[in-house]
């Protein structure tokens, strides 16, 4: 009788230990989910200062509030979603901080692909983006979607002076003044660059892809395999010449001269030229898009590297 107490009062306690813990779980992520302000030096102008492993993880151990963007350079959809993070930011008057993803991944054993967006309370992990995830896919799409998720976690402040927003948006012109001129100036000197290829021919009703693609970029990879799984359907139509760009200079340098003779702006990889079409990134909502250009980049034997630069 003794013996059936003891088992019935140790029930009764794994019972409810098992309760506690649920509640304190329920409570931590209540607590978790709970919107915070950044420490406050990161309110009252939109910058985007680059960081280096060592400073992102002084951040941390010093248990700041913060936030980051992962990009991948010459990856054309961390270069699209820099835009939609840029205009938050001139919304918002708010400063992050800008780390590659080769500098990070082996640190943050979370982060399995770019570009992606980190917000940090106190030093710890609060929520990333996925760019892999479909339901996260909006929040890279526009400003008002960013800003739903941002702020789901990190509270605006509003009291932002017009003083400051106007000297914001006066270094901002500047800043695409120079940029402007900066990238007429590689334009010119993309257009004396002595750009000799091999084994490139026109072949009626055939037209040649120019695909320019970065060595580790997923984007890349899919546009790869797209390609390739159209060649039973498509092959008669096109001929692939690819060019890697992150780790050969060479190929860097071909790919400006490229965009330039077709009055084009890079701005990373993949980046595609089908005949008289420059297509920006690849995703499925573009395979049609390929599709069309493969199509009509046969029908028209325009060759932008035989036509415009050889």
């Amino acid at each position: 009788m003794k013996l059936m107490m003891t088992k019935k009062k140790i029930a009764i306690i794994s019972v409810a230990v098992l309760v506690l813990l649920a509640l304190t779980s329920l409570i931590i992520f209540k607590l978790s989910k709970t919107s915070f302000y950044l420490d406050d030096k990161y309110y009252g102008e939109n910058k985007i200062t680059e960081i280096g492993i060592d400073e992102f993880n002084n951040l941390i151990d010093n248990k700041e509030s913060f936030v980051v963007f992962v990009y991948q350079p010459a990856c054309s959809t961390s270069a699209e979603f820099e835009e939609v993070v840029t205009d938050f930011l001139e919304q918002n008057q708010i400063s992050i901080y800008k780390i590659k993803f080769s500098e990070i991944y082996e640190n943050v054993n979370f982060l399995k692909f770019y570009p992606s967006f980190i917000i940090y309370k106190k030093g710890k992990m609060v929520d990333f983006l996925e760019a892999d995830k479909d339901s996260d896919l909006k929040y890279y799409q526009s400003v008002d979607g960013f800003t739903e998720w941002f702020t789901k976690y990190v509270k605006l402040k509003e009291n932002i002076s017009n003083n400051d927003v106007i000297s914001n948006e006066e270094n901002q012109d500047n800043d695409i003044s120079n940029e402007t001129d900066n990238n007429k100036d590689n334009n010119n000197d993309n257009n004396t660059v002595n750009i000799k290829l091999d084994n490139i021919a026109k072949e009626e009703g055939k037209v040649n892809i120019y695909f320019f693609w970065g060595d580790g970029c997923p984007h890349c990879e899919a546009e790869k395999n797209f390609l390739s799984s159209i060649e039973n359907d498509y092959g008669n139509l096109f001929e692939v010449h690819d060019f890697e760009v992150w780790h050969n200079e060479k190929n860097e340098e071909i790919m400006h001269v490229f965009s330039a003779a077709i009055d084009d702006e890079v701005t990373g990889v993949p980046y595609t030229i089908i005949g008289e079409y420059a297509i920006h990134g690849f995703n499925e909502n573009k395979e049609e898009q390929f599709l069309n250009a493969i199509v009509e980049g046969a029908k028209s034997n325009y060759d932008v590297y035989l036509d415009e630069i050889a």
